[in-house]
């Protein structure tokens, strides 16, 4: 089978480039401008009552541009095309603020690199199951594992929150990362309880995108 993306799911990923940079290069370039011309606006005024707005100033546009950058990476990670899905994945997990949630990844060195069109169904299946985890699911720890199997690498993605019912009817969320996976021909196997949810994905190696 086919690990190539049909066209509109291509029509999605170049949109989510597009936006990042976008974001990243337009967005990003303004507000380290505001930046900069608040802090010479602050060493303008020192000893003036006014510094103190300045500084203020310095401080939201710092915590803006790292906003922008988080979702602009989130959007389109660039550590997936020049590193690979592994290190996509720790920057996914190192992405959670501390103290909100207890995301761990864990990884065996030097594993081989699936196709493209597997790595990004994977991340952006990785995305959703935490995102499920954390906003629905009320989960206090997640953990991304991923590991060589043979011909194939296995990622499971395990929260603690409290499980869904896998016999409702798929919101958006979990039919995405179905369709994602089935169309990159990788092997999706969902389980829940109250002790939490694991989704375990079969990547597979063999193989290149078809023309």
């Amino acid at each position: 089978m086919s690990t190539r993306a049909p066209d509109w799911m291509d029509r999605i990923d170049a949109e989510r480039r597009a936006l990042a940079r976008d974001l990243h290069d337009d967005l990003g370039q303004i507000l380290s401008a505001l930046r900069l011309s608040a802090h010479a606006l602050s060493g303008a005024l020192v000893d003036d009552p006014r510094e103190t707005l300045a500084d203020d100033v310095v401080v939201l546009a710092d915590a803006a541009l790292a906003r922008v950058r988080a979702v602009s990476h989130g959007l389109h990670p660039p550590l997936l095309a020049s590193q690979g899905l592994a290190a996509a994945l720790q920057g996914l997990a190192d992405g959670i603020p501390l103290g909100e949630v207890e995301v761990r990844f864990e990884a065996e060195s030097d594993l081989p690199r699936p196709t493209h069109a597997v790595e990004i169904a994977a991340y952006r299946i990785a995305q959703e199951a935490l995102t499920n985890a954390l906003r629905h699911a009320q989960a206090r720890s997640v953990r991304i594992e991923l590991r060589a199997e043979r011909d194939a690498l296995q990622l499971q993605i395990i929260d603690n929150g409290h499980g869904h019912d896998l016999d409702a009817a798929s919101g958006f969320g979990r039919t995405a990362m179905r369709e994602r996976a089935a169309l990159a021909s990788i092997d999706f196997a969902e389980s829940a309880s109250a002790d939490g949810t694991r989704i375990t994905l079969r990547l597979p190696l063999a193989g290149r995108d078809a023309d």
